[in-house]
């Protein structure tokens, strides 16, 4: 069968980053990822003396991919098979789940053969990654099947893999994550019950298709149904008093969309919203009065990606400025990848509110997890207290107008005994911040460009080929821009030597200190780390161990230096 021309050319001009690659860092699984991940480097370093045919590069690509089941379970993968086509029923299915997490949708949807669905990363012709869903285009009915004919099954497994992507997770190569596993099973279980599912029919695909016992990638059965009902419950506390699992939030008919004639058989269940509108719209707007429950804060909660941009406690902010505010964050979100999330809030738990900030930037999982670009802003109307957690991106930008932003907060608390039958103003003071940061994160780019680093510095070298009076920054192709660098973390408090210097005054402005990690080519390369990170992260930074960490650059010239964003341990 021919493959269509746009995914050709990301398959003959893109190597595949990670295809939720299943086993263990010293399994052959992981050795054949690392082939593709070497293949990047050896292009970039070494493009002249290594052209490929579009034929030589499928069979290269083939020959190093695998894809890893809902279940955990490898399978190789030929990429001749992959991205055959746009089964219409598949997007169907994802339009209607994405209808029900406000959010806007970041990646696209295409048939490969995988087991049922999987999470993948690819690269683009514009060397850019692309979040995209591959899905057997029978996997639905043989689930279906599978679950005595249960139409949720099938949507639960596709919630599972959206949930991923709105995440950010990284989906590396050589394993998932069993914590990323986890919050993406919570997500499935937040919206399945959004939807109308009842309990045991968002869990049915886990019990039927899942092993009990854990693997070194997902987690087994029991932790993960779990986590699938935690979601559940807390979209139904937001909802409902009513949380026995016997009724989800708007109980619906599924609705079976089957493919064409021509096409493979294929049965898809999807339920049909109470409200019909375009998958990539905005959320709808919040009726007045409307109260949002926040989780409690949890250090050790599984975090579950967040469903709307504003979230009052209180019922007190005007319902249109609200909507206003909701929309903007919402387009901001679906053109740069930048999530800002405002909370008026009745209870900080014990908490300040820079730290309840934090704890609900993690637990709602508020920007995408692979390049910080979260932001939450908090106001305790009660006590006045105003709290700011910025992603490690973000801080970046605004590390000494934080206290501006907080300002801005502070003008709508101090009010807030005055603002009950406020005029429409004071709303829009509440937001002024939250608005401040969405004008202000427009001008980076927050995707991963590069997937290593000798693929960076060969750009990087050209460049510095050029007339030094003509270059811009705003034009170059490395400054300031993303990329994830493997090596072993070797020193977490490193001092100046030889071929490496700490720069003090960026230790200050990122907020935390220096680090110095080592490539496996020799090479030593040092991290500012912002201060939050392993509070985000699913594991704690340890010297010796080995890592990809997806970092900003600042300089490429003197010493390798990068603003930390995040890491998974490899």
């Amino acid at each position: 069968m021919a493959i269509p021309t746009l995914h050709r050319r990301l398959l003959t001009t893109a190597v595949l980053v990670a295809l939720a690659a299943c086993g263990d860092g010293d399994a052959p699984a992981a050795g054949v990822a690392q082939q593709a991940t070497d293949a990047v480097a050896d292009a970039a370093v070494d493009t002249a003396a290594k052209v490929l045919s579009e034929a030589e590069m499928v069979a290269e690509v083939a020959s190093a991919l695998q894809a890893c089941s809902y279940d955990g379970s490898p399978l190789k993968v030929d990429p001749a098979n992959l991205a055959i086509g746009v089964n219409a029923s598949g997007a169907e299915v994802v339009g209607q789940i994405m209808r029900f997490t406000g959010l806007p949708q970041n990646f696209d949807v295409i048939e490969g053969d995988v087991p049922n669905a999987a999470a993948v990363i690819l690269l683009g012709p514009d060397k850019l990654p692309r979040r995209v869903i591959a899905y057997n285009p029978r996997f639905m009915s043989e689930v279906r099947a599978a679950t005595a004919n249960n139409d949720w099954a099938p949507i639960s497994i596709m919630a599972h893999e959206i949930g991923h992507h709105l995440s950010g997770h990284t989906i590396m190569p050589g394993g998932s994550q069993p914590p990323t596993e986890l919050e993406a099973d919570k997500f499935s279980g937040f919206v399945l019950y959004k939807m109308g599912a009842r309990l045991p029919d968002a869990q049915k695909a886990m019990n039927t298709l899942v092993p009990e016992q854990d693997g070194s990638t997902h987690p087994g059965r029991g932790k993960r149904v779990a986590a699938i009902a935690d979601g559940w419950t807390q979209a139904c506390s937001q909802q409902s008093s009513d949380c026995g699992g016997d009724t989800g939030a708007a109980p619906t008919t599924p609705a079976v969309a089957t493919a064409p004639s021509d096409a493979p058989v294929t049965t898809v269940a999807a339920a049909k919203p109470p409200v019909e509108a375009p998958a990539d719209a905005a959320p709808l707007p919040a009726a007045p009065g409307r109260v949002d429950v926040l989780p409690i804060p949890d250090a050790n909660a599984i975090p579950a990606k967040f469903d709307r941009f504003v979230m009052d406690e209180t019922g007190l902010l005007d319902p249109a400025v609200r909507a206003d505010y909701e929309r903007r964050m919402y387009e901001h979100a679906q053109k740069t990848g930048v999530e800002i999330v405002s909370l008026l809030v009745k209870d900080l738990h014990g908490l300040s509110a820079d730290a309840y900030a934090a704890a609900m930037m993690r637990q709602l999982r508020v920007g995408k997890l692979d390049v910080g670009n979260g932001a939450v802003l908090v106001v305790h109307a009660g006590s006045k207290q105003v709290g700011l957690a910025l992603g490690a991106g973000i801080h970046l930008e605004f590390h000494d107008r934080i206290d501006s932003l907080k300002d801005r907060l502070q003008a709508y608390a101090d009010n807030y005994d005055a603002c009950k039958s406020c005029p429409t103003g004071w709303s829009d003071q509440f937001f002024s911040a939250a608005d401040h940061i969405r004008r202000d994160t427009g001008s980076w780019e927050w995707k991963i460009r590069y997937q290593n680093l000798p693929e960076m510095l060969a750009v990087a070298e050209q460049e510095q080929k050029q007339d030094p009076s003509s270059y811009d920054p705003a034009k170059s192709l490395t400054w300031r821009k993303i990329a994830r660098i493997e090596g072993t973390l070797v020193a977490r408090k490193p001092t100046d030597r030889d071929g490496l210097r700490i720069n003090e005054i960026h230790e200050g402005m990122v907020g935390g200190g220096a680090m110095e990690m080592r490539t496996a080519e020799g090479r030593s390369v040092v991290l500012y780390v912002n201060p939050q990170i392993e509070k985000l992260m699913t594991q704690p930074l340890v010297e010796g161990k080995r890592y990809a960490f997806v970092a900003r650059e600042k300089d490429l010239y003197e010493v390798l230096q990068f603003d930390l964003l995040s890491y998974d341990a490899l």
